[in-house]
């Protein structure tokens, strides 16, 4: 039992160092991992992870919008340009058509000194306006083009943590679909380890049940052999009250052993609960009396005695005098379990294979009807 509870604990362990890698989760794995709790933080963290996912694509998003923005705005002042640069063109053919405009043409045929200065600034300004205009044009395209490339560069990123963030929600749904499989394995296991206990239970009981019958037969018969032997001494049917008095003063003989279904002392209660309470977290164990493990019975005959023996079965100690008034340190039985009392109406006793020697109400630990009796 304790070999495969030590390999359930290594699994254990390596599923949660797993899940530790994969999440990044930073815990150091528990020396008793249980698998509910190691899937419950899996899904925590693949729930994170979807969250994350979705602010980065809601953030591609609009980085994406943003670069298409651009992208028109490129589209559009590209066809400016090619506006400007058509009307640029108009004006150079014209100029190369008619040769060009020279300063000496610009000024032919001046009538005055003013038409002569007018003619000589307009002259000034086009030459400006042409130089200008092909200025902004550089200008505008390079900075469409870097704002271009910048925000390019920020799509990329953003798809990388994208594409990181996908493979993470990858893995950790692989993770938690292992630890979904391995917990639906061991509740299997579990209910199926139960199912044969309790038939193993069932069977046991029904064997005890027999063999205390025959038990209590033989004992009946033994009792009833001795007391028609008196009687018939005597010569009466009816038992004397007390035991005749030795015919000579000799020291009384010792009072024979007693059989099992009967107590043969007072204990202390206090001594008992005591006992009971220095045996918790031991394990369960068919037939065990101690001194790290016991069934039912075993653990109550050593809370008894302070002896690791077996004074009897369950239907040996509901053959014990019953009280109404049960007080820490007395027994508490039915057909098929058993444990000590220590008031309040709880009870310890050795439970079962999973959780050993336990403190749990009279009502949980017995499920049935059971009775107080007082060794």
């Amino acid at each position: 039992m304790r070999t495969a509870n030590t390999h359930k604990n290594m699994a254990r362990c390596a599923a949660t160092a797993t899940l530790a890698c994969v999440l990044g989760l930073g815990l150091a794995a528990p020396a008793y991992a249980d698998t509910a709790s190691d899937l419950a933080a899996a899904r925590t963290k693949l729930e994170q992870i979807g969250t994350q996912t979705q602010q980065i694509y809601d953030e591609l998003a609009t980085q994406t919008q943003a670069l298409d923005q651009t992208a028109g705005e490129i589209t559009q002042k590209q066809q400016e340009i090619a506006d400007g640069q058509a009307k640029l063109s108009t004006y150079v053919a014209g100029e190369y058509k008619t040769g060009g405009l020279s300063l000496l043409q610009v000024l032919t045929g001046v009538d005055d000194l003013s038409d002569m200065l007018n003619r000589l600034f307009y002259y000034g300004k086009v030459s400006d306006k042409q130089a200008q205009t092909i200025q902004e044009v550089k200008e505008l395209k390079q900075e469409l083009t870097n704002k271009q490339a910048e925000q390019e560069k920020n799509v990329a990123a953003t798809q990388k943590k994208v594409d990181e963030l996908n493979a993470q929600q990858a893995e950790a749904q692989n993770v938690v679909n292992s630890l979904d499989s391995q917990l639906k394995a061991e509740l299997a296991a579990e209910a199926e380890a139960n199912a044969a206990l309790q038939a193993g239970i069932n069977a046991s009981t029904a064997e005890k049940a027999t063999v205390n019958t025959e038990t209590a037969g033989t004992t009946e018969n033994t009792n009833n052999g001795g007391q028609t032997s008196n009687n018939n001494n005597q010569g009466g049917n009816t038992p004397a009250p007390t035991p005749a008095p030795a015919p000579t003063p000799q020291p009384p003989t010792p009072a024979p052993a007693p059989t099992p279904s009967v107590p043969s002392q007072s204990v202390d209660g206090g001594s008992v609960v005591s006992r009971a309470y220095s045996k918790l977290g031991c394990a369960y164990s068919w037939g065990g009396i101690g001194p790290n493990s016991f069934d039912c019975s075993g653990f109550v005959s050593y809370c008894l005695t302070g002896r690791y023996c077996r004074l009897g079965t369950t239907g040996t100690f509901m053959g014990w005098t019953r009280v109404s008034d049960p007080q820490p340190g007395d027994v508490v039985v039915n057909s098929y379990h058993t444990g000590i009392y220590i008031g309040g109406g709880q009870m310890i006793h050795a439970s079962d294979y999973n959780t050993g020697v336990i403190i749990s109400s009279v009502a949980a630990g017995m499920n049935n009807n059971y009775i107080f009796v007082r060794y």
